[in-house]
């Protein structure tokens, strides 16, 4: 009975996500191009008018790809690795930076905020339903010890998202472009490691045919 390598299985799951996050995104920048570039992604003159903004964000980016290749080292020995596999996943970096940031960022915390939320509360709030949302992929390794860590993690980021959401007076772009940056660095890794349940480095092949020689576990 043929069955699908991890590889296979962490491909269509990249393509399917990057499909169906790319459905909003297009149907929302058909309707209204400029309301799409300018108010939603924020792009325009006003996002050079934050530069303490793109600061935190980019120390944001850098801190958690460092945090990630610590805790999950399958994600740094392969985050050079350039691959079919890897190229799919840069649509998807793109697409799941772009609508995360939108719906946790810009609606989420918009939301709050008009309904009289103040500033730390919108934070809270967007970092503990950025952690719920992203704890989910957890069912993909069906490995429970995991679960706290990863949610625990991307609570401190999401809240750290909100907050330079906040600093840059609610311009959605440099937030967008920070999680763009951790996508493209460390997936599909992440995603495979769940799939594989491989959290730590990959071992060396000359261990592992040892072992297998041996008969040792």
């Amino acid at each position: 009975m043929f069955k699908l390598s991890a590889r296979h299985v962490t491909g269509l799951l990249v393509v399917g996500t990057t499909s169906g996050m790319a459905i909003p995104l297009t149907l929302w920048l058909l309707r209204d191009p400029v309301r799409f570039t300018a108010d939603l992604l924020g792009i325009g003159q006003s996002a050079g008018l934050i530069p303490w903004a793109w600061g935190m964000a980019t120390v944001i980016a850098i801190t958690y790809v460092t945090y990630t290749f610590w805790a999950v080292p399958f994600v740094r020995e392969h985050a050079t690795e350039l691959t079919g596999l890897k190229l799919l996943a840069v649509p998807l970096a793109l697409v799941s930076g772009t609508l995360e940031e939108l719906i946790f960022r810009k609606f989420l915390m918009d939301w709050l905020g008009a309904l009289g939320a103040a500033g730390f509360l919108q934070v809270l709030g967007t970092g503990v339903a950025f952690g719920a949302a992203h704890s989910l992929w957890v069912l993909f390794s069906r490995d429970a010890r995991i679960i706290l860590p990863v949610t625990t993690a991307t609570t401190v980021l999401g809240a750290a998202l909100g907050m330079t959401y906040l600093l840059a007076d609610r311009n959605a772009l440099p937030v967008i472009v920070a999680h763009i940056v951790i996508n493209l660095i460390i997936e599909p890794w992440l995603l495979l490691s769940a799939v594989n349940k491989r959290w730590g480095a990959p071992q060396p092949v000359r261990a592992v045919h040892e072992r297998s020689r041996t008969g040792c576990p």
